[in-house]
């Protein structure tokens, strides 16, 4: 459910049931018209302060009282009242109901304006009650459209700040941007006409879509703000999603102790808007209603059987006044006994919900909890593993080792590298079930990126005798906007899936273009193999985690994660797998993505190749406590052409700057006397230009935010190998 949304019924609110109170009535009723306004005012004061079973209640005395006058206007704004408060509640059920009836009554009185908010109503329901964005959409449209035919440019405030609102339920925030600049501009430029309110809510989406950006700076200021009014208010609506945005936002600048306060004063005004008095308080008011509705259908009946009862006597009056008091007493009786059922469905229900948010509580601090063990024991696990696969590699690239020696180091650099991959993919689902993982489009040139992911695994194809073919549509635009290290990580697990499964035969990657027009094309990827296929009973199974279908028939090693990695990674992307097979005759995996193209005149950005690497004498301080990673890093650093010096701390690296001038710095974050992130800090008091890229074998997303924050440059896992290394470097010393 999107969050909830105040904007609907406070600011419209004020204007939506305050309407017609012009509208011509005859002197003799106005004693009456008086009884109509004074029921309308109680209901929105104990509205506004979050009394619902009075506010129903006056709501229902408007409403019973217009039918008696046969007044539209007060049956429109007494449904509209009735509406506002089952929105609270999240009964969108019963707020569709009354806001058709209100529509309906709207329109009778061909009241535009009422008829702007009625349809605002029916969108809201459609968008946090149902989730239907494209139906919320257009009850929204419809309204605006009426709104800008008004003088009055205020009116279009709430369609305009509602379909923002929507957009921004659904996280498409580039799409709710232009209706939050529109909502503002209208407070420019009509500022003694918006409510308070509706001002808050603009900031607490603005605020919303610059955390998106991760710019948490300003969200977290406009968060504050929406805080500061609605405490002073006591709008518990907006306090609720204010204080969870912001709890999120702390989440992702990794402030622990932040997010969590954050969050406990979110479930502090949520439990306060949604207690159980107020939902056992709703379901006496709804048989209340239902109970007047059925009575005014019995007067209605009355009266035509009395017209009757002039034609057919008395004793006929008799018989059918018997026979309505009869249905009458048996329907109170039957309202009677489904409000008695209602009433203990309603404390059974309200028990399992307990039962579930305790469950979903304990369900998340286990997932915390799992994820932090992950991280601690791949760091742990990271650290050695540096020194095993740096040395191996260091050790085979000396030209005069022995053959012999050079098959065991390929073997033990194998089995380190799987280990690292097994490391990694459970890593990955980790994030995944975490909901960690975020896209972060880049300008990508995708036959570049294919080509050069095929000729990674050209060693791997010709151990097995397996020829790569890479098949790419001319098409194809040359630069497109993409996570390009999500779709690097889907294609290497499906070539790598294919190449463990196919000796002697072909492996096919297929980049075909679907459709294109000026900004947009669907590209599908095909990864198609001859190997050994997969059995019709066995296509099922494949995409769960560590499944190894096939594996007793060809002993094949893996970790069984890789497809599961591929279809959460599509599901982040907004695409899914496709597998199409037969047993014997090799496998085919696809899947289709929607790109924005790339004018490749107006990009600076993409960097197609290394060509302006300056391979000038460069000098390097290198922060490394661990003695064998400081063997390996300083001898991978002259195999790509840079000369070191490696100190054993923060400390020391921060006297050794103070002193020297260095081109750029390695720094590892862990380390005793004087941790890398401090060292930084007092390194850039004085010195803002020297590069400094971090060193970690922790996990990139839980440190990359805090790392950046105080002044790194750039961040880099271990263990390190050679090309990553070499390219990180060359990236931060171009500038």
């Amino acid at each position: 459910m999107g969050s909830f949304r105040i904007i609907l019924l406070t600011y419209s609110l004020l204007v939506a049931i305050g309407i017609g109170d012009t509208y011509g009535q005859d002197k003799a009723v106005n004693t009456v018209n008086d009884s109509l306004q004074h029921f309308m005012s109680e209901s929105k004061k104990f509205r506004a302060a979050f009394k619902i079973r009075k506010s129903l209640d006056y709501a229902i005395r408007t409403i019973d009282l217009a039918h008696q006058l046969n007044n539209d206007n007060y049956k429109y704004r007494g449904h509209y009242m009735m509406a506002s408060n089952y929105q609270v509640v999240h009964d969108f059920k019963n707020m569709e109901f009354h806001g058709n009836e209100a529509l309906k009554y709207a329109r009778k009185t061909k009241d535009t304006i009422a008829i702007v908010y009625s349809l605002n109503v029916l969108g809201g329901v459609y968008s946090d009650g149902y989730e239907d964005l494209a139906k919320s959409i257009k009850y929204f449209n419809e309204s605006l459209a009426i709104a800008e035919k008004l003088k009055d440019q205020s009116k279009k405030m709430a369609p305009i700040l509602n379909i923002g609102w929507a957009y921004v339920d659904q996280k498409k925030y580039d799409l709710a941007f232009p209706y939050l600049n529109q909502a503002q501009n209208i407070i420019e430029n009509h500022p003694g006409e918006v409510s308070i309110i509706a001002i808050n809510d603009i900031k607490y989406l603005f605020g919303k879509y610059y955390a998106h950006k991760n710019n948490y700076e300003k969200a977290n200021k406009l968060f504050d703000e929406v805080i500061q009014l609605a405490e002073e208010k006591e709008i518990y609506s907006i306090l609720s999603n204010t204080y969870k945005a912001k709890s999120d936002t702390f989440e992702e600048m990794g402030h622990k102790d932040s997010a969590f306060y954050t969050v406990k004063k979110h479930l502090y005004y949520r439990d306060h808007l949604l207690d159980e008095e107020k939902l056992r308080q709703i379901e006496t008011a709804k048989v209340n209603y239902s109970l007047n509705e059925f009575k005014r259908e019995i007067e209605n009946s009355k009266k035509e059987e009395e017209y009757l009862a002039k034609i057919e006597r008395g004793n006929l009056i008799i018989i059918i006044s018997s026979i309505s008091l009869v249905l009458l007493v048996g329907s109170v009786f039957f309202f009677y006994l489904g409000y008695r059922s209602k009433q203990k469905l309603n404390v059974t229900l309200q028990q399992k919900n307990k039962e579930l948010v305790e469950a979903k509580l304990e369900a998340e601090k286990l997932t915390n909890v799992k994820s932090q063990f992950i991280s601690t024991v791949s760091h742990e696990l990271r650290t050695p593993l540096y020194g095993v696969v740096g040395i191996t590699t260091l050790l085979l690239e000396d030209n005069d080792i022995l053959a012999k020696h050079k098959k065991l180091l390929n073997s033990l650099k194998f089995s380190g590298d799987y280990l690292l991959d097994l490391i990694n993919k459970v890593l990955k689902i980790s994030k995944i079930e975490s909901n960690k993982e975020e896209l972060a489009k880049t300008p990508t040139n995708l036959a570049l990126l294919s080509q050069n992911l095929l000729h990674s695994f050209e060693y791997q194809a010709k151990n097995k005798n397996n020829k790569l073919v890479l098949d790419i549509q001319k098409e194809l635009p040359e630069v497109v906007n993409i996570d390009s290290l999500k779709l690097s990580e889907i294609l290497i697990n499906l070539i790598g899936n294919s190449s463990k499964f196919t000796e002697n035969g072909t492996i096919w990657l297929r980049v075909k273009v679907k459709s294109i027009e000026k900004d947009t094309t669907i590209i599908r990827y095909e990864v198609e193999d001859s190997g050994v296929g997969i059995p019709d009973d066995k296509k099922e199974f494949v995409f769960e985690k560590f499944s190894q279908v096939g594996r007793e028939v060809n002993k094949s090693e893996g970790t069984g994660l890789g497809l599961s990695i591929v279809k959460n990674l599509l599901d982040i992307m907004g695409s899914q797998i496709h597998l199409d097979s037969k047993e014997g005759r090799g496998t085919k995996f696809y899947f289709d993505l929607e790109l924005e193209v790339i004018d490749e005149n107006d990009n600076n950005q993409l960097d197609i190749d290394n060509t302006n690497t300056a391979q000038s004498y460069r000098r390097i301080l290198v922060a490394e406590d661990n003695k064998i990673n400081q063997i390996v890093t300083k001898n991978l650093l002259n195999l790509i052409g840079y000369d070191c010096i490696i100190v054993e701390n923060g400390f020391n690296a921060l006297q050794m700057v103070k002193k020297e001038d260095f081109d750029l710095i390695l720094m590892d974050l862990n380390m005793p006397y004087l941790n890398g992130i401090e060292a930084t800090k007092r390194i850039r008091e004085f010195d803002q230009e020297t590069p400094i890229i971090a060193l970690t074998a922790s996990e990139l997303s839980e440190v990359k935010g805090e790392c950046l924050a105080i002044g790194m440059n750039d961040i880099i896992n271990k263990p390190l190998n050679k090309n990553d290394l070499r390219n990180i470097i060359t990236k931060n010393l171009q500038y």
